[in-house]
């Protein structure tokens, strides 16, 4: 089973694999995994909701996690920030259906620029259960379902941190992007 929690940044992603992992994690062995370029919390999954954290290895390819599990004979795995891996994700469907592995991913399905973000869509189409899972609009405190980066120093799809960035509503991402770049509507609209 492939069971994935996405949604944007401060949304409960770790919070969510957390609270899942302090369920079972005497059901059985267990293992967890986060990608090398996550560089905050060293080797751990942690969240700011918790005051526990769960020991991970850190990897950076998903051919990586096979190494480590079946030796083992661990049944249960658990990564955050998926969206940072590469790799091919038919592997853990591999390891899911022929080795009776329960995964549980978490990762942000977009990048703050609202791309989807690295392999999370390959994630997403082999996953057996989606959970998505909105956080509160740090403008007006409404669900909100984007990450926004809002300082200039950004070029590309990473930046690894907190700093920097929000969760939004639609409405308050409308009002950011307009603020930010006031012709954009112009774009749409066949002005430019």
């Amino acid at each position: 089973m492939i069971r994935t929690y996405v949604g944007p940044m401060y949304s409960g992603k770790s919070d969510a694999l957390i609270s899942t992992y302090i369920r079972i994690w005497n059901k059985g062995l267990v293992m967890a995994f986060k990608p090398r370029e996550d560089t905050r919390d060293g080797a751990a999954i942690k969240s700011k909701n918790y005051d526990i954290s769960i020991p991970a290895i850190v990897i950076d390819d998903i051919s990586e996690i096979k190494e480590h599990i079946i030796p083992n004979n661990i049944k249960t795995v658990f990564i955050d920030e998926a969206q940072l891996l590469t790799g091919d994700v038919s592997e853990l469907v591999d390891l899911a259906v022929l080795f009776d592995i329960d995964f549980y991913i978490a990762g942000l399905n977009m990048t703050s620029e609202q791309k989807p973000f690295g392999i999370i869509n390959d994630i997403l189409s082999v996953s057996d259960e989606i959970s998505v899972i909105n956080g509160f609009c740090q403008d007006c405190n409404k669900p909100s379902r984007y990450s926004y980066y809002y300082l200039n120093d950004k070029d590309g799809d990473v930046k690894v941190g907190d700093t920097g960035y929000v969760s939004l509503c639609p409405s308050c991402l409308a009002k950011r992007k307009l603020a930010k770049n006031p012709t954009l509507m112009k774009k749409y609209k066949g002005e430019e």
